[in-house]
Formats: C-alpha cells, sequence, structure tokens
C-alpha cells in the first residue's frame, strides 16, 4: 500500500503512471502506521522540547538526543547562572525528585537552561526563542515547584494567571501542567471555559483554580468575579499576539485591573517586533532580557518557494504532490481566510483526501475534537487559518504548505513552526503568484536570515519597506477564488455548493 492510497479515499485520479515513475512507494502499511506513532506524547511533559537524533556514516545509529545550539543574547542586571542539566534545579533550587523524573528528555533547552533561574530568583522575563525551543516548559516547570512548595500556604484565589491568544493554545498549557503534575493535589490549574465562567458567575464559593489559564476576551468578561488578591506570576505567551491590535484591547484592560499588584512577569514569543519589545520592557522591573535567534525560523524547518503562476496553479501544484507522494502525511496547510479555507476543503474533498478544516467560525469544541483527530492521525492533511499557527504543539507533522503567502514575518515564522519541533526535521512550501510580488520579500527574507539557501532572483526582489509592511498587515492580497470549475458553471451552481453546512458565496466557490 502506498501513501497516496492511505491518503485518498476513492480518489479519481490516476497514479499508476505517477508512482511508475517514482520510487516512493511504501509497501508495508504497518511501517506508515508506525510513522505516525509520533502523534502519542503520553510521556512527555512538554511538547517543546528539543530531542534529535545523531547519526554517522561509519558508526551505528545513536540515540542520544543532540540540542541544536543557536545564538543567544543575554542582558539585564545580574544576570542569574543558567542551569545546564535539570538535576541543578534539585541542587540549586530544591526542585522535588519527583517533579524532575517526570521530564523525559535529557538536557534543558538554552531557553529553558537561561529562564527557569531567572523564574525561580523571582526576575521579570522577557524571551524571544524560536518555535519548538521549550518556551511552554519554562514557565510550567517554575510555576509548579512554586505553588508545590507553598503547601502550606492555604489562601485562596489566583496564584498565576497564564495569558494566550487562541483556546488550543490555552489546552496544551493544561495538558503541560497536568502531565508534569500528575497525581499531584498541591493546586489545580484550570482553563477558563465557557461552563467556568458560568459557575464563577452564578454559584457562591465556586473557584477558579490556583493556576488559571485564559484567553483575552474570556478573561475581560470574568474579571469582576475572579480572586486576584493572591496572585503572584503573571504570563504572556505569545506576548506579540497578545499586544497586536486584535486583542490589545482586552490585553490593556487585564493590565490595568491587575495594576498596582507586585508580581513577577513573564512575556514570551517566537517573534518580538520592536514596538512591542519596548512596550512589554516598559511593563516590568529590571527585566531579564532572553534573546535566542530572535526573528529566526527553526533551523530544523527546511524552506522551499513555488512560484504557482495563478490560484487554478496552487490547486494544480497540491494534486501533483499528492500524486508524486510529496504530500507525506501529516500536513498543514494554512490559508488567509474563512472562505478560503471552506473552498479548498471543498475541493480536496472531492479528490478524496482524508482532509479536515480548522478556522475560528467553527465552534470550540469542533476545533477541539477537529485538533484530536489531526493528533492521532485520523485526519492527515489538515487545512487552517492562522488560529493554528500560534503555539499549538502536534508532533511529527512533516509539512506545512502556506497556499496563500502570510502577510507578515511573524506570522510565516509561527506557521512553519508547527513543523520541525523537538528536534525532528520538517519541510516548509509556499506558493506564490504574481499578486504576492511584495508578500513574498517578507518571506525571503526570513529564509535568508535562517540560513537558507537563497536564489538569485530572490535576491533581485530587495527588501520590503516599513510602510509597505504595515499595509500588508492590515490589508489581505486580493486573490481570484479557489477553484477548478470553469468560471459560468461556478455561478450556475453558486445557490447549491455547500461546505460542512455553510452556504459557500461565489468568493469561496
Amino acid at each position: 500500500m502506498d501513501f497516496f492510497r492511505l491518503l485518498s479515499r476513492g480518489t479519481k485520479l490516476d497514479n499508476s503512471e505517477a508512482f511508475a515513475k517514482n520510487d516512493k512507494v511504501v509497501e508495508d502499511e504497518d511501517k506508515i502506521t508506525r510513522s505516525l506513532d509520533f502523534f502519542h506524547t503520553h510521556s512527555l511533559p512538554d511538547p517543546d522540547v528539543c530531542e534529535k537524533k545523531q547519526k554517522k556514516k561509519s558508526e551505528p545509529e545513536s540515540h542520544e538526543p543532540v540540542i541544536p545550539y543557536r545564538k543567544s543574547k543575554i542582558t539585564g542586571p545580574d544576570v542569574p547562572h543558567p542551569i545546564t542539566t535539570f538535576q541543578d534545579l534539585a541542587n540549586r533550587f530544591q526542585v522535588s525528585e519527583s517533579l524532575i523524573s517526570r521530564i523525559k528528555f535529557p538536557a534543558p533547552t538554552q531557553i529553558q537552561s537561561e529562564a527557569i533561574p531567572g523564574f525561580l530568583h523571582d526576575r521579570d522575563i522577557l524571551a524571544s526563542a524560536p518555535t519548538g525551543s521549550g518556551k511552554t516548559l519554562a514557565y510550567v516547570l517554575p510555576i509548579a515547584h512554586i505553588l508545590q512548595t507553598q503547601k502550606q500556604n492555604t489562601t485562596n484565589g489566583i496564584k498565576a494567571l497564564i495569558l494566550v491568544p487562541t483556546k488550543e493554545l490555552a489546552v496544551q498549557v493544561l495538558e503541560a501542567f497536568t502531565i508534569l503534575t500528575r497525581g499531584s493535589t498541591t493546586f489545580k490549574a484550570k482553563v477558563l471555559t465557557k461552563s467556568l465562567l458560568a459557575r464563577l458567575t452564578s454559584e457562591t464559593g465556586a473557584k477558579a483554580g490556583d493556576v488559571l489559564i485564559a484567553t483575552p476576551l474570556r478573561l475581560v468578561r470574568a474579571l469582576a468575579v475572579l480572586d486576584f488578591d493572591s496572585l503572584r506570576h503573571l504570563v504572556l505567551d505569545e506576548a506579540d499576539k497578545l499586544f497586536d491590535h486584535a486583542f490589545a484591547p482586552q490585553t490593556d484592560d487585564i493590565l490595568a485591573h491587575l495594576r498596582g499588584r507586585t508580581l513577577q512577569k513573564t512575556f514570551l514569543s517566537a517573534t518580538l517586533p520592536s514596538s512591542i519589545e519596548t512596550l512589554a520592557l516598559n511593563l516590568m522591573t529590571a527585566p531579564l532580557r532572553i534573546l535566542i535567534s530572535p526573528g529566526q525560523a527553526a533551523a530544523t524547518v527546511t524552506q522551499k518557494l513555488t512560484y504557482a503562476g495563478s490560484e487554478a496553479g496552487k490547486l494544480l501544484a497540491i494534486r501533483q504532490m499528492l500524486k508524486t507522494g510529496e504530500l507525506t502525511p501529516p500536513v498543514l496547510i494554512f490559508v488567509q481566510s474563512v472562505e478560503r479555507a471552506n473552498a479548498l476543503f471543498h475541493e480536496l474533498v472531492y479528490d478524496g483526501v482524508n482532509v479536515d478544516v480548522i478556522h475560528g467560525e467553527r465552534t470550540e469544541t469542533q476545533r477541539r475534537a477537529v485538533v484530536q483527530r489531526f493528533k492521532k492521525a485520523e485526519v492527515w492533511v489538515l487545512i487552517c487559518t492562522d488560529v493554528l499557527a500560534r503555539g499549538i504543539d502536534v508532533h511529527g507533522v512533516n509539512l506545512v504548505i502556506n497556499y496563500d503567502v502570510p502577510q507578515s514575518a511573524q506570522a510565516y515564522i509561527h506557521r512553519i513552526g508547527r513543523t520541525g519541533r523537538a528536534g525532528k526535521q520538517g519541510k516548509a512550501v509556499t506558493f506564490f503568484t504574481k499578486d504576492d510580488v511584495e508578500n513574498v520579500k517578507i518571506v525571503i527574507n526570513v529564509m535568508k536570515e535562517s540560513g537558507c539557501v537563497v536564489e538569485e532572483w530572490m535576491m533581485r526582489l530587495g527588501k520590503v519597506d516599513k510602510k509597505t509592511k504595515k499595509q500588508l498587515k492590515r490589508k489581505p492580497v486580493e486573490r481570484d477564488n479557489i477553484s477548478t470549475q470553469p468560471r459560468k458553471r461556478t455561478r450556475k451552481n453558486h445557490s447549491k455548493e455547500k461546505t460542512n453546512g455553510t452556504e459557500l458565496s461565489a468568493k469561496e466557490e
């Protein structure tokens, strides 16, 4: 059995000729099943931990993980000494052996080496590190240790508040706490869901837990009923997104509500534009500034640009990759809007591809179910908008396709950061057309900064000025419809076409 047959169910495409010229045929279906076993992460406390196998030509395969070294810049008054092993935490900070034993990887990554001692020294931290470098564990571990050592403190109320931009990321952070502190009854971590908010509002004595993980809009609605008297730690994960225009009003309201409290603040992201960095530093006291490969994509991701000519050319390129075995699952495909996500889903479903779609218009339950199905390899190709580009970790994603060129360098870095995680190798392909002349310059610049091979024609395009960057962020490129149907037929069938129970407009078709 080959990848094409597993990807496609009832497809009408003829792949016999393609495989006659291509050796990428896997006859043993069990090999494919085993290759997807990386989705089951029950033994790892943090998906962002870097673990890479090293193989030498003259020696048998080595199972010793190798943590890649990246350029770093650590500044601030009285910078704490980094840790070199997790056992250092027991020796220097009396972190319990039971907590350390649940960390199944051999050594801390650079961000963990620098940030964890800073956190335990009660320092404000502003940190930037590539996607997949272990930022989640860098604050989950010290919070867990601090709250466990305060067992005798029976003070009620929230002690640590973690603000994240998406519900999916909130669930992921909760999973990290759950795995790391499994069996412990010292403290409780909760996500601020609709049901929890309803209980806090209507039930007397309802509690939000010791660690509360929340998105900005929902937290703003709950500020009046939450007890922050015991709050000591504030974490903004994906800080640049939380200070961006979409979340800035809610983030400002939250920070204003917490003003006057003595808090240890930690702001993290893979991308920190200078404007956001300046804003964050103004909110901190004597911060520890940790920059590791700022503005760069993960070194484990192979980046490629593909000229597709037109929107129809993108669809043909996807189908060609499917026929030749290049679309090796699991695959993430990013598009710029909900309408385009539905339209591409509509096209690939008719090709018989095992595909699903996730975006902001699907309910929280639907989004969570889709992500779980993708993690379990029940869905092999997932189409999504940028809702999935921030912080979501799915082990073993082989390929990320930017069907539409992202509108900013930050969006590009976070998108392709869904592959090449935990030291594994990944690939990112970006389709572009004649309409993407300005956008593609942003991608080329990130490729250069990340050490990728940049062809001569890319160098001739030059850089994007600040004014153009702002315009690109505000207004996406106007694109033709995603469809290989003739225009007349598309208009004729307008009233009949549906995707996921939602009638498509002419644009979506």
